[in-house]
């Protein structure tokens, strides 16, 4: 199947009132769907920071923090490495509104399970990967979901925004989230900051129950689930533009994407700062990344996305480099910036590309591959390069990852593939 083809459409309503000025926003399923993002994304962040800060002050020792910090991301990979394309493949077969709101409900049970121990003075390391273990799973299942609903809420004129304003709604909070994380640690402790995310978790619940999305494309007879599984690997493989962004997503899942897991134990070992420290660094990454959604929801068509993708890969292995090199919190949070930026923008291009050139029926599959590839390949990612660090220094590590990652954006801008999608 050529690439484009099969791009099926739903039974689409017309565009609302305003979409031409406010775009996705001006669809009322989809703003809700927005609003709980950005509330549940902020909670999300909050944790983040007050779960690594955890981790780092559970290790026995300081230079073990890399190493217990790549522990939890190799148990965060393993649901995303086994369930994603089941996951994906359920995604296409049920309503997907109802599957999310189970999704969002374990994961706010999981938060709440882990807030309950730290306030209890009980918590240890390995309740700390149980519960990342527990949460990787709901979000394997909730990451190709969500994705794949989108389509349903906004018109196809106004997918590429939607898509760009869900990156914003993960990446703004990522400037708010982390500064009041870092507060919140330092003041109250990391249980309040654990409760404040359970309980972020049911406003997207609350929007998830008061929206009617559009219905799906439907299918008269299906195969088996293993059958429509193994359809969505052949449907990548098929397709060479595609299949070459997937190769150098897993690359950068691997080497790039796991800086933000092993940042806190960079700011006490490397650059000798506390919480507050690794919230403003956490905090500048975000406001890059931010900056970066904003760019996705605003390039149009007639730009070379393809390309684009490939040169913000390279820019983030630069960057990742430069970071390797910082000492202090001021340059650390410049370089995180562009770092961020370049991030999300490589992200949010390949997220496009995907969503526009894949057909409607194999979307929640392919999705559900390039999920597989984030949420699986990027913990385990931050497993390997934390077991690294452990003998090399983190440092080194990443500086020599970020090498690889711009060597293989420069390698893939150089194939025909990627420079053929727009």
């Amino acid at each position: 199947m050529a690439i484009g083809e099969g791009l099926e459409k739903t039974e689409e309503a017309a565009s609302p009132p305003g979409a031409a000025r406010w775009g996705a926003l001006a669809y009322r399923e989809y703003r809700l769907l927005w609003i709980g993002l950005i509330i549940s994304n902020t909670g999300s962040w909050m944790a983040t920071l007050a779960q690594g800060w955890l981790v780092v002050e559970l290790s026995p020792r300081a230079a073990l923090a890399p190493l217990y910090l790549g522990i939890i991301g190799f148990v965060r990979a393993a649901p995303a490495l086994l369930l994603s394309g089941f996951a994906g493949t359920i995604a296409d077969r049920v309503d997907r509104r109802r599957l999310l709101i189970v999704s969002q409900a374990v994961l706010g049970l999981s938060a709440l399970v882990l807030a309950t121990l730290a306030q209890t003075h009980v918590v240890q390391i390995w309740h700390v990967v149980v519960m990342a273990g527990i949460s990787a799973s709901a979000q394997t299942f909730d990451a190709p979901t969500r994705q794949s609903l989108v389509p349903l809420l906004v018109g196809p004129r106004e997918l590429m925004n939607a898509i760009g304003l869900n990156s914003a709604a993960f990446n703004g909070p990522g400037i708010l989230g982390p500064a009041i994380g870092g507060v919140l640690v330092s003041t109250v402790g990391v249980a309040a900051t654990f409760y404040l995310n359970a309980l972020s978790f049911a406003a997207v619940i609350i929007a998830l129950l008061l929206m009617t999305p559009k219905p799906p494309l439907r299918v008269a007879a299906r195969p088996g689930v293993w059958h429509e599984l193994l359809d969505g690997f052949r449907y990548v493989r098929d397709q060479p533009a595609i299949l070459s962004l997937f190769f150098l997503a897993l690359l950068f899942s691997i080497a790039a994407r796991p800086y933000i897991q092993l940042l806190p134990a960079f700011v006490r070992t490397t650059v000798h700062g506390g919480p507050d420290a690794l919230g403003a660094m956490m905090a500048a990454s975000g406001a890059g990344a931010l900056g970066g959604s904003i760019a996705v929801a605003f390039v149009g068509t007639r730009h070379h996305r393809g390309r684009i993708a490939t040169v913000c890969a390279t820019l983030a292995g630069c960057a990742l480099f430069a970071f390797s090199l910082t000492r202090t919190t001021l340059v650390g949070a410049l370089v995180l910036v562009a770092l961020g930026a370049s991030v999300n923008l490589f992200m949010g291009m390949t997220n496009t590309l995907l969503q526009v050139h894949t057909a409607l029926v194999m979307r929640g599959r392919v999705m559900s591959l390039y999920t597989m590839i984030f949420l699986g390949f990027m913990p385990l990612g931050s497993w390997l390069l934390g077991t690294i660090a452990t003998f090399a220094g983190l440092p080194l590590t990443l500086g020599v990852a970020g090498v690889l990652v711009a060597f293989a954006g420069l390698w893939v801008s150089r194939l025909p593939g990627p420079r053929q999608l727009a």
